[in-house]
């Protein structure tokens, strides 16, 4: 029986409590206010008609009845009149008016009446009819002699609060929902691989991080197709010139004029294209499946400088604190070894200095090599991408060494930058 939709849950949420709260309100007021009020001007006028009563009874001839009658419509405000052969017609009682009434007549008369607070000719009265041993008394009041006009303001008032408050929570509510629907649609249309750029941050806070969560989404899965496309094209590139030179040589074998530099040259392009298809697998298999568990971030990075370090120069590690991070560690020993062994490979001092700065935390890899262009800092991270200078067999790879270690980094959440170091 709940709402389906967020908007209609909301809105429930407002008008329930609101609801409950008439009701109780509602209860309190017809229970303590209405009736007492009405119990108050009813008694008063049913004391004023029994007087009229008693002294029309008590009145010997006709003309003092009738100066009874009208000392009655000057001083009470009464249409009053006395019907000789008049006889009383009782009617039951319908409303919680007519049973108040009546039953506070009933203790001020002692003779039969009627009441009707609804009288055809006279909707704004009140009529009582009291049966006298010579006729029937007919007294016709304002209505407001017996109820209270609080009744209609409190009602009023209630009806009036309520129309603004839905009002007023329809359209906030509307305006929340609606960041949550365009959200949706976004989503919706992205994982129909149409791409609808970055999601307005807009909203409470929660769909405000919601939004920046799908636009940080989105442009990793954006990075990660175009780095397999781009993989996929620099495979083939990179396969086709040894293959080339691997057909040249396989002929030269058949026709029986290969020398031994032939067959060296022929293992070499085997162990090149070993790399490169090693290099795309490893690239492609990623590291998503490790389970992330509570790392010492120091004694990760200690392992990795030792590594790195063996046979060349020591790789210094600073740390100010010990720090604890929920890492890969695989993926990022890996990513970390990435990094130092690109260092080492170039320079003749490798330094590493850690610090915590808020909810992140800042590694810095530093070492006093040539480092690389600022025009080409960015299109390292490509995939198979090499700087002239690396493609050199004895100093460089494939090229994956840094597309692989920002695939880390951003898988847990940071990122990573070439600057220029101190």
């Amino acid at each position: 029986m709940v709402p389906r939709s967020l908007f209609s849950r909301s809105l429930l949420i407002v008008l329930m409590p609101l609801l409950i709260l008439q009701a109780v309100l509602a209860y309190i007021f017809y229970e303590r206010h209405w009736d007492s009020v009405t119990r108050w001007l009813a008694s008063g006028f049913a004391g004023e008609v029994g007087l009229v009563v008693e002294l029309l009874e008590a009145a010997p001839t006709a003309a003092e009845k009738s100066r009874v009658l009208d000392l009655a419509r000057d001083h009470l405000d009464f249409a009053i009149s006395l019907e000789p052969d008049g006889v009383l017609h009782r009617e039951p009682a319908t409303t919680a008016l007519d049973r108040r009434l009546a039953l506070t007549f009933a203790g001020e008369l002692d003779r039969p009446f009627a009441i009707d607070t609804r009288p055809v000719a006279q909707p704004r009265q009140i009529a009582i009819y009291v049966q006298l041993k010579d006729g029937l008394l007919r007294v016709l009041a304002p209505r407001k002699r017996v109820d209270s006009t609080t009744t209609q303001v409190f009602i009023g008032w209630m009806i009036g609060m309520s129309a603004l408050l839905l009002a007023l929570a329809i359209y906030f509510m509307n305006r929340q929902v609606q960041p949550i629907l365009r959200l949706a649609r976004a989503v919706d249309q992205f994982g129909k691989g149409r791409d609808v750029g970055d999601f307005k941050l807009d909203g409470p806070t929660e769909i405000r991080q919601a939004g920046a969560a799908f636009n940080l989404m989105r442009k990793r899965i954006l990075r990660h197709i175009g780095q397999r496309t781009e993989m996929l094209a620099a495979v083939s590139h990179d396969l086709r010139t040894p293959l080339t030179r691997m057909r040249l040589e396989l002929e030269m074998l058949a026709d029986g004029q290969a020398q031994q530099s032939d067959l060296e040259g022929l293992r070499a392009d085997l162990d090149e294209m070993v790399n490169v298809v090693d290099g795309y697998l490893a690239f492609a298999r990623g590291e998503g499946q490790e389970a992330i568990v509570a790392t010492d971030l120091g004694s990760l990075l200690q392992e990795v400088a030792q590594r790195a370090s063996a046979g060349r120069s020591p790789v210094l590690v600073e740390l100010e604190s010990p720090v604890t991070l929920p890492l890969r560690p695989v993926a990022m020993r890996r990513c970390l070894t990435n990094l130092v062994q690109n260092a080492v490979r170039h320079a003749r001092w490798v330094g590493i200095r850690v610090a915590a700065q808020g909810d992140h935390v800042w590694i810095a890899i530093d070492d006093d090599g040539p480092g690389i262009p600022a025009d080409q800092r960015e299109a390292v991270f490509k995939p198979f991408y090499r700087l002239e200078a690396s493609r050199n067999p004895s100093t460089g790879g494939v090229g994956l060494g840094l597309t692989i270690a920002r695939d880390i980094v951003l898988g847990h959440g940071g990122d990573i930058e070439l600057t220029e170091a101190p």
